[in-house]
């Protein structure tokens, strides 16, 4: 089967959705322009609150949240990434089937195909409590266990239930205190053309898979419209 006939076989899809993303560069993330990391290597948080979306004709994405956390030893493009991926336990069934192609990929377009592109190892998509609090530059997200799975934990006893959490914060003049407000434009950008720039009060992951705690470092907040395949 030809590219083309598999990708008519995928449901086409659309969201409207607001984007928080957090990493361990330095602000302003030389990733955005296809530079190295700041520190050799990238990790880091992105979540998503969705306010309009649809995948096929059926099936509502509406008010869902997901996230993701991700790792590369080395600038983004080289590849060689690692990924776990995260979706709201509010979801049904068909709906757990969409977000899970969407974020991992596999339904094509948006972002999410370029990301695919560049992670090789991941973990499959698992329902968490996926919270997403709007507030601009001081957006949160927050992925923790379900009450099953804190269930479970208590008796293995496994650490505590926060898988991630991702805080932004305004970035603030280290002289004067006072906060900076900075934008990023990027017209051909893939993830977003216009991010609002963020410090990270909190960067946080630990699901047994990837681990990494942070302060002071990159986060932004965008609205975008994706869609595929």
């Amino acid at each position: 089967m030809n590219h083309k006939a598999q990708q008519q076989q995928k449901p086409s899809w659309k969201v409207h959705a607001y984007f928080l993303d957090a990493c361990n560069c330095d602000w302003g993330c030389p990733c955005q322009f296809n530079a190295n990391p700041t520190h050799g290597n990238c990790e880091g948080i992105a979540g998503y609150h969705i306010l309009t979306g649809n995948y096929g004709t059926n099936v509502k994405l509406d008010g869902l949240n997901m996230a993701l956390i991700a790792s590369w030893p080395g600038p983004l493009h080289e590849g060689r990434g690692k990924a776990s991926y995260y979706i709201d336990n509010r979801t049904d069934e068909r709906q757990f089937e969409a977000l899970s192609n969407i974020i991992t990929g596999r339904a094509g377009g948006g972002p999410f195909g370029v990301y695919a592109s560049i992670i090789e190892e991941i973990q499959e998509p698992k329902k968490a409590s996926v919270k997403f609090q709007t507030e601009e530059i001081r957006s949160r997200v927050t992925v923790s266990e379900t009450s099953e799975d804190k269930k479970l934990r208590i008796r293995e006893e496994q650490p505590k239930n926060v898988i991630a959490d991702a805080w932004l914060e305004p970035i603030r003049n280290p002289v004067t205190g006072k906060a900076h407000r900075a934008i990023i434009e990027i017209p051909e950008g893939f993830e977003s053309t216009r991010m609002d720039q963020a410090s990270m009060k909190t960067l946080v992951a630990n699901d047994g898979y990837l681990s990494f705690r942070y302060e002071g470092t990159y986060g932004s907040f965008s609205e975008n419209t994706w869609k595929g395949p």
